[in-house]
């Protein structure tokens, strides 16, 4: 039989390895290596709970390896990774909505480090205690998913698009302040041709390949020059966890895959390239299930798919599901009496009122806790909602200059839902403040909870 295993050879569970990391720290100017940034997110990781606790954390240099899947026994490089990190300095700004002033802060990414025998003794500043442990906002750094990652560039990209992770993409990143996040030098790649092969392709490449995100460039040129990029995003079309292998016994492995390889080759078109890249990226039972919904469909059975190799590959990139209109023309076929039409339309009002009602209570609690963020945690959450929103913002200027300006345009519909949003996937509190609907619709009146829980029998029906 074979083992549960990830491409490391370690036997792996992702549940519990996932680290909340605060955005000044994943979008900072440093040239880190891929071991440096391994190694800071497994500290953090390891020291998180106890924090503000602890002046000092320990770890041993075994668990360290273990963390950041590093197999090697040259501890003279974890040595040489952990000095790298007293020397590298983060800074950050906040800029003071009120006063305009700019709240500027530096710190190292370690204050201190010891290696006694086995053990890794280490110490954060005051300064970047604070941050790190009551982060505004975040991005999630999944230490199983990073030890997949092969180069520095591929991670530091990995890091700088998965705090947007929910919002469909990332802002639009300067393209030198782009390049400092990446970590390139500034003598290093200075045409961005070059900087695309070497290190923009490639770390994308990375990040498809390894992460559980499937990230997409956006240029913007002004006249031939590049001079912004940012990324849109999605999840990984995936039926089971990153890194997880199919378990079978000994000798079938060769022969399933082999035999898939065949199928989508011969029936669906595909290069012997592409077929072995739509492998390595799904699990098999996945691609069974979309080649299934395809024969299902009903341009297939028609013969009308002209090209059936790009009709599976979105089906796996979309996560293509088969269609529901037999079950929908089935339920439609049910209200046969005038009643249940009467019924079913009064359902659908109030329901409709219902969700109006949620969805104003949903607004209110954000707004709220927006407004009571600290001062500076606000700053620096409103200053970031405007990078992201620049496109946005500076097209409502455009468009309606006569109902809003710099000072009124975030009174603007658009905006609102917008800021909204952002604070919803940033401020990893607020989810907390917000009871479900089902729990909001607990505290209605009989009728109220009568006719939406009929109408959700009779639609899932």
């Amino acid at each position: 039989m074979g083992l549960l295993v990830t491409d490391v050879g370690l036997e792996k569970k992702t549940d519990g390895h996932e680290l909340k990391k605060h955005a000044a720290t994943i979008h900072c100017s440093n040239t880190l290596s891929l071991l440096q940034r391994k190694i800071s997110n497994a500290l953090l990781y390891h020291a998180y709970k106890e924090l503000l606790l602890k002046e000092e954390h320990e770890i041993t240099i075994r668990e360290l390896c273990k963390l950041i899947a590093y197999n090697g026994n040259n501890h003279s490089a974890i040595k040489d990774a952990l000095k790298g990190l007293l020397s590298t300095v983060i800074e950050w700004n906040v800029i003071n909505d009120v006063t305009g002033m700019e709240d500027w802060t530096a710190s190292s990414i370690l204050a201190s480090v010891s290696l006694k025998g086995p053990v890794c003794l280490y110490a954060y500043s005051p300064r970047m205690k604070q941050l790190l442990h009551s982060p505004a906002m975040f991005g999630k750094i999944n230490l199983f998913i990073q030890s997949r990652f092969k180069s520095s560039y591929g991670l530091a990209l990995y890091e700088n698009c998965i705090r947007y992770r929910g919002l469909g993409f990332t802002k639009w990143f300067e393209i030198d302040m782009f390049r400092k996040l990446m970590g390139v030098p500034e003598d290093k790649y200075s045409v961005f041709r070059d900087f695309k092969r070497r290190v923009l392709d490639k770390s994308i490449e990375e990040v498809n390949t390894y992460s559980d995100l499937i990230v997409v460039p956006e240029v913007w040129r002004e006249g031939k020059q590049v001079v912004k990029v940012r990324f849109s995003m999605k999840d990984r079309a995936r039926k089971t966890r990153l890194g997880a292998k199919v378990v079978l016994k000994a000798g079938q492995a060769d022969h399933a895959e082999e035999d898939l390889l065949i199928r989508m080759t011969r029936d669906y078109g595909l290069q012997p390239e592409q077929a072995r890249q739509v492998i390595e990226e799904h699990e098999r039972e996945f691609i069974l299930e979309k080649m299934k919904v395809i024969e299902l469909s009903q341009n297939f059975q028609q013969g009308k798919v002209n090209n059936l190799a790009a009709y599976l590959l979105s089906a796996l990139r979309h996560d293509y599901q088969v269609a529901k209109t037999s079950q929908m023309k089935l339920a439609e076929q049910r209200v046969d009496n005038i009643h249940l039409e009467s019924d079913i339309r009064k359902w659908r009002i109030i329901s409709k009122k219902i969700q109006k009602s949620y969805l104003f209570y949903r607004e209110q609690i954000i707004d709220q806790f927006v407004q009571q963020l600290d001062r500076v945690h606000y700053s620096h959450f409103m200053q970031d909602f405007r990078d992201f929103s620049a496109d946005t913002l500076q097209t409502i200027l455009k468009l309606q200059r006569n109902k809003y300006n710099q000072d009124t345009v975030m009174e603007a519909p658009q905006m609102k839902a917008m800021l909204r949003q952002f604070a919803l996937k940033m401020l990893p509190d607020l989810p907390e403040n917000i009871i479900s609907i089902e729990q909001f619709i607990e505290d209605l009146p009989e009728k109220s909870r009568k006719a939406w829980y009929e109408l959700q029998k009779y639609e899932n029906a």
